[in-house]
């Protein structure tokens, strides 16, 4: 797509630019899977009223690669920032803004969402599992930390 598009991507200088933005790079968790579930749809014979109402939902979202990369994408231009960034100023930052920020934080997640987000855990994390030396794309439900 580079040779047809004609747009050039400024090669890193900065060593520990580059480990930051390799560091960074995720792929691979696509599904949440919840194996087991039991429906109580009011429009099906074994509904039973006195349960709640619960409906189950399949999703099949196709594209995301295409989707993704039809969004802005950093090509140049790269700089270490100094700005002390409030939660206010990165959520007021435009998607189609020229300039953008890859941020590095440190992210405790809360134990009341545990149960909410146990099949599809936020902040997927590269490190190695438990007795394991080779690093693998982690969802987990602990702190993530630099």
């Amino acid at each position: 797509m580079l040779l047809h598009t004609k747009v050039a991507i400024e090669l890193f200088t900065d060593y520990d630019m580059l480990l930051f933005i390799e560091k960074g790079v995720r792929g691979g968790i696509s599904q949440c899977c919840n194996r087991y579930a039991i429906a109580n749809n009011r429009y099906m014979s074994n509904f039973n009223p006195d349960d709640e109402i619960k409906y189950l939902m399949y999703l099949d979202a196709n594209n995301l690669y295409g989707y993704a990369m039809s969004k802005y994408l950093p090509l140049k231009g790269f700089v270490w920032s100094d700005n002390d960034l409030t939660e206010q100023d990165i959520l007021s930052l435009s998607d189609e803004s020229g300039v953008g920020y890859i941020l590095e934080v440190d992210l405790e997640y809360p134990s009341n969402l545990h149960d909410k987000h146990s099949d599809f855990p936020l902040a997927p994390e590269n490190k190695p599992p438990p007795n394991c030396k080779e690093p693998r794309l982690l969802t987990t439900l602990e702190p993530k930390t630099k």
